[in-house]
């Protein structure tokens, strides 16, 4: 079976297109509903992102332990990524009404750090590069652009983060869909 290497989707397995795809829908799901409520409270928009950072941390490393196709540095990079997007969703529901800042620093740094893999991950396989170097420059862009200004308000982070996050499942369900067609 052939693989997808660099797409900078949580799986390179075409028989895990499903995983990929449930993920980008969840992302785009998580960017409308920051778009569509801007005044969102901080708790709300704190518990969605939550909830989306644990489950796509959490297959990033079930994927880690059981992709033994993956190189090392893939793995621990997956590891890597999976625990700190675990980690910034539990600060996200286990305080999402403490301020914004709490929820900017999780959010900027996921960005940013998911962003770095996807970026590494293109210098490491050549095949679609292009896929894992746009996720990676979306990604660390709106984290830098999260962290740069600590006295953002609300409206524009559910923006920024709602803007994000479906260009990152648009990407995403577009991978799932070329894995399909790899698998098939």
């Amino acid at each position: 079976m052939a693989k997808v290497e660099g797409t900078g989707t949580v799986s390179t397995d075409p028989g895990k297109w499903w995983l990929v795809g449930l993920l980008g829908v969840l992302s785009i799901a998580a960017g409308v509903l920051a778009i569509v409520y801007p005044d969102i409270t901080l708790l709300a928009l704190g518990l969605i992102v939550g909830v989306y950072l644990v489950i796509a941390g959490s297959s990033y490393i079930g994927l880690a332990t059981v992709e033994s196709q993956t190189s090392a540095g893939g793995r621990v990079l997956r590891y890597i990524v999976g625990f700190l997007s675990i980690l910034a969703g539990l600060i996200c529901l286990v305080r999402p009404g403490a301020g914004v800042l709490a929820l900017l620093i999780a959010l900027s740094f996921w960005f940013i750090i998911t962003g770095v893999a996807d970026l590494a991950r293109a210098l490491d396989v050549r095949e679609h590069r292009v896929i894992a170097i746009i996720l990676g420059v979306v990604s660390v862009a709106a984290g830098v652009l999260v962290v740069a200004n600590p006295d953002i308000g609300l409206t524009t982070l559910a923006l920024l983060a709602g803007i994000g996050f479906i260009v990152r499942g648009t990407v995403e369900v577009m991978a799932a869909g070329l894995m399909y067609r790899l698998g098939h």
